[in-house]
């Protein structure tokens, strides 16, 4: 996907956004205190995933499965039940992904073990 200029810069904003909000957290301050004041030197780095796609003017929630919807409540996300299309019939086996499986793996879990 070929990003505009505006959207390079909505995301070079969000990349600040994250390294101030960690860079001020006066939790993440007083941890990295605490390790050092047990004599130990820490770098912190953190890598930051950032997904895109573009959406359509579709209502948000379409096109969920049953296993979304469930996920999105066991993280207790709620949608507008009224701009949700009707839930498909279970189905016999999830569909994963090959971002799916690497995810997993990532976690070191074994997509073998959910088919």
């Amino acid at each position: 996907m070929e990003l505009d200029n505006r959207m390079k810069q909505l995301l070079r904003e969000l990349g600040r956004a994250i390294n101030e909000s960690v860079s001020e957290s006066d939790r993440i301050a007083d941890t990295i205190a605490r390790i050092r004041t047990n004599g130990y030197d820490i770098f912190l780095m953190l890598d930051a995933v950032v997904a895109l796609s573009k959406h359509n003017a579709a209502a948000p929630g379409a096109g969920l499965t049953r296993q979304d919807r469930h996920f999105l409540k066991s993280l207790k996300i709620r949608l507008d039940e009224e701009a949700l299309e009707p839930e498909a019939e279970v189905e016999a086996r999830p569909t994963i992904t090959p971002q799916d499986v690497k995810f997993l793996r990532s976690l070191r879990i074994s997509s073998d073990d959910l088919l």
